[in-house]
């Protein structure tokens, strides 16, 4: 039986699925929680969209249903522009099995977010890293009723490459520091060579850009680009993988297979972020 690690949850979190492999709940106050208090932070106040990923202080009462899982780790949370406010995170996949498989549990993680651990500020974290073998990404779907569902691999998501690597059982990164990270992030002065040097979008540039993969809809026997991972378990072929692309001027290859070597060339772990703003609110 293999022992996935608990992640940690900054408020009540009802979490589906069965199996050994299936995510734990722990106490709100252990060392990777937030707040959850969505009146802290530097920008927290009301956001523009009603979404599913962020309420961004809109006062919708539902909560957020969440399917998600990576190639190797994750964790995810919401805040402002400025921090985490609550952080679900811990995740790590050693196996092909707990990344893709059914049923949801055993591969991907579901999780229920309270309404008001999603309405904590106006943006919503993904952090990921993966070990130095075969492909690395992350693919999620996160669906609130009365808004429109948000998908990794669409819309204006950000990245910001920090350059500090994790291994597989490390636990990944504390609360603490990725918000350290983040502030980093925001002042866009790290090394170029070894991190991002702050956010950076879709758009192609010398610092690297995030980049969509394919879609949760095309079968996989042989990763090979363009067609690196099998279809996920129980997530909507609307998702699509994600991933830094570290290397602009590729001409071969793909940012989601591992390039070879022993030191950190992909600069993870990574911090994706996606603002309300950027989001159209639903028809009413």
């Amino acid at each position: 039986m293999h022992l996935r690690l608990a992640p940690a949850l900054a408020l009540a979190v009802a979490l589906h699925g069965s199996g050994c492999s299936d995510a734990g709940t722990v106490d709100p106050g252990g060392p990777q929680a937030g707040s959850g208090d969505g009146g802290a932070g530097g920008d927290g106040g009301g956001g523009p969209g009603e979404i599913a990923g962020v309420g961004g202080g809109s006062g919708l009462s539902t909560d957020v249903r969440v399917i998600i899982t990576a190639d190797n780790a994750y964790g995810f949370g919401y805040g402002t522009g400025d921090k985490l406010l609550n952080y679900f995170g811990g995740i790590e996949n050693l196996l092909a099995d707990e990344i893709f498989s059914c049923p949801v549990g055993h591969g991907p993680e579901s999780y229920t977010v309270p309404a008001r651990s999603a309405d904590a500020g106006h943006y919503l974290y993904i952090v990921t890293y993966a070990d130095m073998l075969t492909t690395q990404g992350v693919i999620g779907q996160f669906f609130r009723e009365g808004a429109e569902p948000v998908f990794t691999g669409d819309g204006a998501w950000e990245v910001c490459a920090t350059g500090e690597d994790y291994d597989l059982g490390s636990h990944g990164p504390t609360l603490e520091t990725i918000n350290q990270h983040i502030a980093r992030c925001n002042g866009g002065d790290t090394d170029p060579q070894t991190t991002s040097a702050g956010w950076v979008t879709t758009e192609v540039s010398d610092r690297g850009h995030v980049v969509f993969g394919e879609a949760n809809d095309t079968a996989r026997d042989v990763p090979q680009p363009g067609n690196e991972f099998p279809v996920v378990c129980g997530i909507d072929e609307g998702a699509r993988w994600m991933w830094y692309e570290w290397n602009p001027t590729r001409d071969t290859g793909s940012p989601f297979m591992w390039p070879g070597g022993s030191g950190n060339v992909i600069r993870d772990f990574l911090i994706f972020r996606l603002g309300a703003e950027f989001v159209p609110e639903p028809p009413r």
